[in-house]
């Protein structure tokens, strides 16, 4: 698995914040190979799995851009996003709830744009692309950067919550071809295999959650509280189901 340095991570994040702007939310391939060139001179490993997942941080922050693309000082705004995300998730250590994430979405309020119902689950997509190069800092690095990053007066440890296991739905006969989730807007390619290993593949299966196993999606795989519903996935699988 490539593994990026501290560093590395926030170049990283801001160069993409800075590419979406610069290309004002759109771009062809050839502006894509430019954007992996300047990734590969940081030193990082362009691996498969790396053009994944930078393609799928740009789709994130690229949604948003569409999003707010009227707010004035957008480019200021995409800067202060990549930034204040990179700020969050290295002080968050990758994990955070609702209260944390409605602190977060305050600030960037304060500090960016006005957010829109649209444009703070598209936030909160970019948060999801931004927490899979955290998850790939050395142990060291990420723990360290976090460390710098807290408050000196130390928080009461959090209660340990015990782990929920999502019960398992069978998988689609081999007659039926798995739906593309992807077109449901806020899931993207990393999320699909997330949801497709708790055996989610069809878009007749997210119209029918119940609302304990949202509460266990987003609790245990997706972990992110709230973003089914804010996204309105069941009633994106909905409409698609009768298209």
């Amino acid at each position: 698995m490539v593994k990026l340095s501290s560093a590395g991570f926030d170049e990283i994040i801001k160069l993409a914040g800075s590419f979406v702007t610069e290309n004002q939310g759109v771009w062809d391939h050839s502006a894509w190979l430019e954007f992996l060139a300047k990734v590969q001179k940081m030193g990082v490993e362009v691996s498969n799995g790396m053009q994944s997942n930078l393609g799928e941080l740009l789709e994130s922050m690229k949604r948003f851009y569409q999003a707010t693309a009227s707010t004035a000082g957008m480019e200021k705004a995409m800067k202060t996003i990549a930034r204040d995300s990179v700020k969050f998730i290295k002080q968050q250590q990758g994990v955070w709830g609702h209260n944390e994430w409605e602190a977060f979405t305050q600030g960037v309020r304060e500090n960016a744009v006005s957010l829109t119902e649209e444009a703070t689950a598209y936030l909160g997509g970019i948060l999801e692309s931004v927490r899979t190069f955290y998850a790939i800092l050395p142990p060291s690095s990420s723990s360290s950067s976090a460390q710098t990053e807290k408050k000196s007066v130390a928080k009461p440890p959090a209660k340990p919550i015990k782990p929920k296991t999502v019960p398992k739905k069978a998988e689609p006969p081999k007659s039926v071809a798995p739906d593309d989730l992807t077109v449901i807007t806020g899931i993207g390619p990393a999320l699909q295999k997330k949801l497709n290993q708790e055996g989610i593949y069809r878009f007749d299966q997210l119209a029918a959650l119940t609302e304990a196993e949202i509460e266990k999606l987003e609790g245990n795989t997706i972990k992110f509280p709230g973003r089914i519903k804010r996204e309105d996935w069941i009633g994106q699988a909905r409409r698609l189901i009768h298209e």
